[in-house]
Order: structure tokens, then sequence, then C-alpha cells
């Protein structure tokens, strides 16, 4: 009898496929039909998975999730593949203070904008990355420079190191619902008057806007353009080459329990809102079956998804967040998906 193939898999908790594949038990059925075993990268003690989510430095990972991280991975840490995208989270916002008389981003020109910044250099900054590019294309459709305002760093806490290993995703993330299920410190910020703006995911605004004390003065998810709405993603599913090249089934094994799942959250989507609750931060169910309204959750390699990756890897170069360019329709390997798909 065969021994079991250990792997690892990490899931961002963001609205991807592998979340709910995950809490259905499909990706377990899915890898042991192929004989391997798929193991929670965070089930690993002494913090030991968390830097590899970020650098895919586990030789037998396949990392699904945000793409910041996975093209960094690619760039400056290690050969991966892009096996398959899914649709980003929506856009952010530009936030002030409600009883400020900033009223529209062109006001912005010589205010102070918060961004957040990591005290954690061991990886890439992904919420600085993320506010920069938003915040500059806001300052684009205004007609500003980034150099006509005042970027003010906000330094935060660090990652937490005192977390528990978990088993699976909901598992670990529901430990860190306190910290990352509110706004950052440059919210704070922002309150205190320390800055005149930031930017904010869309999932914290409704509650800031209920307080009273913000308004939003612009949001990027109103144009018909989606180039500016390219948050986080596409989302990415990345793995190790020499891991793939010596065992494609699991990439595909992967793979079909992701399809499974994209196309369970297509028929039920109020169900689906539910179940993310669990493996997102996001404030509700009711929030998130709006977010996913539209959303198509199969895997897939749109040629307008490695569009957006190259767009976004572009952007990260420029700013210095990345030291090494690449090319994102090298970098994707559509044999895995194409094989995944045909066994539906």
């Amino acid at each position: 009898m065969s021994q079991t193939l250990p792997t690892h898999y990490s899931i961002c908790p963001l609205l991807v496929a592998s979340n709910i594949a995950v809490e259905f038990g499909w990706l377990d059925e899915e890898y042991q039909r192929v004989g391997a075993e798929a193991i929670y990268l965070r089930s690993l003690p002494e913090n030991l998975g968390w830097l590899p989510h970020f650098t895919h430095g586990e030789s037998r990972l396949i990392r699904d999730g945000g793409a910041v991280p996975a093209l960094w991975a690619r760039a400056d840490q290690a050969d991966t593949l892009l096996v398959a995208t899914t649709a980003t989270q929506r856009a952010g916002q530009i936030l002030v203070r409600a009883e400020g008389r900033i009223r529209q981003v062109a006001d912005l020109f010589g205010k102070r904008i918060g961004v957040p910044v990591s005290r954690n250099k061991a990886r890439v900054d992904v919420l600085k990355a993320l506010a920069e590019h938003g915040l500059f294309n806001a300052l684009q459709l205004a007609g500003l420079e980034p150099s006509q305002v005042r970027l003010i760093e906000l330094e935060d806490e660090g990652d937490p190191q005192t977390l528990q290993p978990a088993i699976r995703p909901s598992a670990f993330w529901s430990q860190l619902h306190g910290l990352h299920g509110k706004p950052g410190h440059e919210v704070q910020a922002l309150a205190e008057g320390r800055v005149d703006a930031v930017h904010v995911a869309a999932g914290h605004v409704p509650a800031l806007l209920a307080s009273g004390e913000f308004t939003v003065i612009e949001d990027l998810e109103r144009y018909p353009d989606w180039t500016l709405k390219n948050h986080n993603g596409p989302y990415a599913t990345t793995v190790n080459r020499a891991f793939a090249e010596e065992h494609p089934e699991v990439v595909v094994a992967f793979l079909r329990a992701a399809i499974r799942a994209g196309h369970w959250i297509n028929q039920h989507r109020d169900a689906a809102a539910e179940l993310f609750t669990r493996v997102t931060f996001l404030p509700d169910a009711g929030f998130i079956r709006r977010a996913i309204a539209e959303l198509d959750f199969v895997p897939q390699l749109a040629a307008q998804n490695l569009a957006a990756l190259e767009l976004k890897k572009d952007f990260l170069v420029q700013r210095g967040f990345l030291q090494n360019d690449f090319s994102v329709h090298e970098w994707a390997q559509p044999e895995f998906l194409a094989k995944a798909h045909a066994d539906f």
C-alpha cells in the first residue's frame, strides 16, 4: 500500500472558492483521491506557517489568495507557477472626517494622507501596497500627482506572534476577528486629526459611516474602468514549480475542489455568504451577499485577469515593493486548470 503524500495549503481570509471547499471537506476529499494529505499551513507549531504564506518557502505548498504576496513571492522569493485566478475584492474608498472641509479628492492638494506601514520587514508590505495603489488611482482621477500630497507613514504594531495553530482556516482566523475585523490604526489617526484622509477597504466603510465621524469622498468601484478596481487581485492560486512538476495530480486536485466550490457558490449565494463570514473579516453576511452578487467564483485564467495582474505587478515594481520583474503571461501555466475542468 502506497504512503500518503503530505502537502501544505494556505488560503487568505478572502472571498475565494477554496475557502468554501475546505469548509465542505471537498479539499480533503479530492486530495484523498490522489493519495495526498491536505495540511493547513497554519497548523504548524510555533508560528512556522506564518512567513511561508508570504514567501512560498514551503516546498509542497499551494497558496490561494491576494495577488500582492503571490507576485512578491514569484519576483523575489520562489520559483512558483500561477495555476488559477478569481475575481478580486471590491475597490477601496477615500475617507475623510465628516466635520472637515474636504469634499473631493482635489481638495487633498497639500494635505496629509495616512498610509499604513508594517513594522515587519520580513515580508512584502501588503496593506501599504494596497493603500498606495488605490490612493494613487484616486489622485490621478482628480488630476493630482502623489508629489502634490503629503504621505504620512503610520506604522502598525507588527504581525501577531502568539496565535495558536489550527487545522482549518476558519479556526485560525477566528483568533483575529478582533484585530482585522475593524479598521486599522490609520483610521484612528484620521479621527485624531493627525492626517486628513486615508484609503480604506470597502468592508470597513459601513460601520465608519454609521459612526457619523467620517464620510467618503471617492469610491473607485463606481467607475466602469476595471483597471481602477485592481485592489488585492485578481486573487491568485500559486504553487512551487518543482512540486507541480513532480506531483501535478495534487495541483489538479486542489483546483478540482475549488471548481466544485465555485460552482456551488454561484448557485447558492445566500448560503455562501453565511459560510464566508467564518473565513473572512468582512462585517456580515448581508455585506458579503451584496459583494458577491455578480462575481464568478469558478477558477480561471482569463485574459483580463492576467492583464490585471500584469498591471498590479508593474505598480509594485515601480513603487519598489518588488525588486525583480517578470512576465505574468509566462508565469501562468494553464494545463493544470484545463485538466481540472476536463474532469467535470
